[in-house]
This record gives C-alpha cells, structure tokens and sequence, in this order.
C-alpha cells in the first residue's frame, strides 16, 4: 500500500510539472487537491504530496487565501535562467564544432528538413520537440559530459521557457532561419560566428517569452 502511495506520488508529481510545461496549467493558476484528485480518481493524499515535491522543486507556491498555485516567474528569474543557458550552449557549440563529423551534419540537417515540414504541415507540437532536439543533437556533439548533466538538469525550465517563445507564430519561423545559420557556421567550422549566431538566438528567444508575457 505505501509503495503503491509513493509510485501515484511521483507518477502525479511528473504528470503535473508536465502539465505546467506544456501549458495546461497557466502561472497563477489555482491547483485544488480535491478537483485534482477527483479528475485523477485517486485519494488526496498522493496529490497533496506531488503538489508538496512540486512545492520544493519551485513550481508552485502556497498562498494565502488561494492554496497551492503555478508559480509566476518574475522577470529578474527568466533573464538569469537566459544567461545561465545562453553561457551553457556558447560553451555546447564550441566543442561541437571541434568534434562533430559527417555523420553529426547528416543528423542535424534531418532535424532542420523535419523542422522545416513541421512548418508547412503546421504541426507546431511537432516544430517544438524538434527545437529541443536539435539543441540535444549539439549538446551530444560537445562530447562534454560535465556539460551535457549541467544542461540534463537544467532541462524542465530550459523547455517551459522555450515552449513559451515558439507560443509566437512567426517566431517558429524566425527560429528555422537561426537554426539553419547556425549550423551553416559549425559546418564552416567557423567558431566566432557559430557562437555569435548562438547569442543571437538565445536572445531572439528571451524576447519572445517577454512577449508572450506580455500577452497573458
């Protein structure tokens, strides 16, 4: 019974944080333990602990009044967590570029064709796992393996952020275009303009989720 309690808690508590990733739940929304355990059809306890990992974890806060609610991410949080990431992928992109071969370019230049399908299909579900792996294929390149954990843990709030940007409908598009003159650069083996290309992605990003936060 008690291990069957722990594996609905983290089985919930991954369900949630997903759900907040993605976007189902909005910041500030409301979290109610009983709607949440009657919509999952499983006792309060098990939620009640999720929502309590999720507490510590920094997705949502308790507030008077209200309970438990998505954390709002103020704006002092979402540039630090640009520079920390931008600092991580300067640093991917240049020992990728030291060790990516043929087959590396092969692989990258499928993301971009499916990225580009996505487009044109309007898959936009699609478009953003590609986004992420395409960032994962250049994290594996670096062969960092300090790096690459760095960024593993890192990962939640690098996709909560970046499933904000691609929100904006033209930013897809734009995100295409910086893709494609990224990996134009690695594949000149041109470190500098890799990089500077790199920054300026992260920083076309950045203003995209400041938009989209100014829109909600």
């Amino acid at each position: 019974m008690i291990e069957k309690q722990l594996a609905y808690k983290y089985k919930l508590y991954e369900k949630i944080k997903e759900d907040i990733i993605t976007g189902v739940y909005s910041q500030g929304e409301v979290l109610n333990e009983r709607k949440l355990s009657k919509t999952m059809g499983i006792s309060r306890t098990p939620v009640r602990e999720a929502l309590q990992l999720l507490s510590h974890d920094g997705w949502v806060v308790n507030e008077i009044y209200k309970g438990t609610v998505v954390r709002t991410f103020e704006e002092g949080y979402v540039l630090n967590t640009l520079k920390v990431r931008t600092a991580l992928e300067l640093l991917a992109i240049e020992d990728a570029i030291l060790y990516m071969n043929n087959q590396g370019i092969e692989e990258i230049d499928e993301i971009i064709y499916r990225q580009e399908k996505s487009l044109i299909d309007y898959n936009p579900t699609e478009f953003m796992k590609l986004d992420r792996e395409f960032h994962d294929k250049i994290y594996s390149f670096s062969k960092n393996n300090v790096l690459i954990d760095l960024l593993k843990n890192f990962n939640d709030i690098i996709r909560y952020f970046g499933i904000q940007a691609l929100t904006i409908p033209e930013r897809n598009l734009h995100t295409l275009k910086e893709h494609k003159n990224i990996v134009s650069e690695m594949k000149n083996k041109n470190i500098e303009e890799a990089k500077k290309t790199m920054e300026t992605h992260m920083l076309m990003t950045g203003s995209a989720i400041f938009e989209y936060s100014g829109k909600k």
